[in-house]
């Protein structure tokens, strides 16, 4: 219950900014370096606003495998900064393999 109040409170957080439309590409999504059972519970270790921030930006929106100027994970990024005091999101770690997986 916990985590489907906080990925309902960051969604509506993310969906209330005004950010312009991307063109329509269809663009095949690359396979997750960490799967979705791995994904899920990654941000156990977090409280409060910390925890709604970090299961938007690592679970529900998976921010590590788009790409690093997409807007809404940028204001998540700064949230869950602001939140946890500059801790490190859990998914960091998946970011930097999944950019040398697009890389090759």
């Amino acid at each position: 219950m916990r985590r489907a109040l906080a990925i309902v409170f960051a969604s509506a957080v993310v969906l209330s900014v005004n950010v312009p439309a991307a063109p329509a590409l269809i663009i095949p999504a690359p396979e997750p370096p960490v799967s979705l059972d791995e994904r899920a519970g990654m941000c156990d270790a977090f409280d409060g606003l910390a925890f709604t921030f970090c299961v938007a930006l690592c679970e529900a929106r998976a921010c590590d495998l788009l790409d690093a100027d997409d807007a809404r994970c940028g204001l998540l990024r700064d949230g869950f900064a602001t939140a946890s005091s500059g801790a490190t999101p859990p998914c960091a770690d998946t970011a930097a393999s999944s950019a040398s997986l697009r890389a090759s």
